[in-house]
């Protein structure tokens, strides 16, 4: 009785498993093409020019960017063209960010501050590579 509940109990997992990937797939490939790189151009209290790459799954964008002193990362959600974000700096530094993608998706513009704050700066980037997936 043991063995045949351990072989139902493998079967249905197998089951979610093989159903549930597709699905995850197409949420990762439907909607726009966010994910790829990106050439960015910061200004305000910090001045940077660089690359950032971003990968969207669903509504979730997240970003990530060697700048001086290690990596930025960005964490935020897609609602239409604009996504609110939150990032952390290389040294512990957090804040917020709102991006606003192009109709096309094939650029963004943007404000960026600490958090709690008022903007500290802007930004501007134009998708270099799409990805399919």
């Amino acid at each position: 009785m043991k063995r045949l509940l351990l072989a139902v109990a493998v079967a249905v997992f197998g089951l979610i498993v093989s159903f549930g990937t597709p699905s995850a797939a197409r949420a990762q490939t439907s909607g726009p093409a966010i994910t790829g790189d990106w050439v960015i151009q910061v200004t305000g209290d910090t001045l940077f020019a660089g690359t950032l790459h971003l990968t969207r799954v669903g509504n979730t964008v997240i970003g990530t960017s060697s700048v001086q002193g290690g990596v930025l990362q960005i964490n935020g959600k897609l609602n239409g063209n604009t996504c609110d974000a939150k990032w952390r700096g290389p040294k512990g530094g957090t804040g917020w960010m709102t991006i606003t993608f192009t109709p096309s998706f094939s650029s963004f513009h943007g404000e960026w501050g600490y958090n709690g704050r008022k903007p500290n700066g802007s930004f501007v980037s134009k998708q270099l590579t799409q990805t399919p997936f």
